[in-house]
Order: structure tokens, then C-alpha cells, then sequence
């Protein structure tokens, strides 16, 4: 949490006034951004909240910062051999996670579509 490069950007800053303001209005908490535990705070008020404006602002600003807030509760982050596990989801298939639902196609499991044969920019029957 010692990287706050993503601070000294102009929209991540009107965005936090903004999202301050909500929090003060909602929880009466004083968000300060000099605070040691700041993106600690805003991954509790995150979970409180129910506010819909408050959390896309927080999603907002997890977007610029490129990851998501961490409260240090957390599970820690599956590593194999030093790379990340995939977790797979129920009904979702390992090779959709690692190639994407085209790729996926190739194992014969789906019915690509055939290309059409043209000829001078129209159709030709078959």
C-alpha cells in the first residue's frame, strides 16, 4: 500500500472529493486521503455500503488504481510454482478460462460457423 502514484491524477482526485462527501453524508466518517490505512477504509466502506453512487464511485477509483482495494483480511492470493491458479467456475469450462469461449471451439465441443463462399461480392449457392 506504499504505491500512491494513482493519486496524482486529476480524475482519480474529483472523483475521491466526491466519494468523500458521500461518505460523510453516510457513515459520518471523515475520510482523509493522508491516512496510513486510507485504501484499508474505503475496502470496508465498500463491503458496508448501499449506497449504488458510493460503490461505482469505489469501483471508479479501484479502475484507476488498476487493482482492486484490500481490506488484509483476505484469503491470500492460490499460487502455483509462482503463478497465479485459475479458479474455475461451476458450468464453466477450463479451456473457456485459459482460451475464451472462440477458442474454445476447437476441441469440436461447438459448431463454428462456415464461411460463405463470394464471388464478386454476392453469395454463390451451393
Amino acid at each position: 500500500m506504499n504505491d500512491h502514484q494513482w493519486l496524482m491524477n486529476s480524475q482519480a482526485l474529483n472523483t475521491l472529493r466526491k466519494l468523500r462527501k458521500r461518505i460523510q453524508a453516510e457513515f459520518d466518517i471523515n475520510l482523509r486521503f493522508s491516512d496510513f490505512d486510507f485504501e484499508t477504509q474505503l475496502a470496508e466502506l465498500k463491503h458496508r455500503s448501499h449506497d449504488t453512487d458510493t460503490l461505482n464511485l469505489i469501483t471508479e477509483l479501484e479502475a484507476l488504481k488498476g487493482a482492486p482495494f484490500m481490506t488484509g483480511h483476505e484469503p491470500p492470493e492460490r499460487l502455483y510454482r509462482g503463478q497465479k491458479i485459475l479458479q474455475e467456475k461451476k458450468g464453466q469450462d477450463i479451456y473457456e478460462l485459459i482460451y475464451g469461449k472462440d477458442l474454445a471451439l476447437h476441441d469440436g465441443r461447438g459448431k463454428p460457423e462456415l464461411p460463405r463462399k463470394m464471388y464478386r461480392g454476392q453469395p454463390v449457392r451451393n
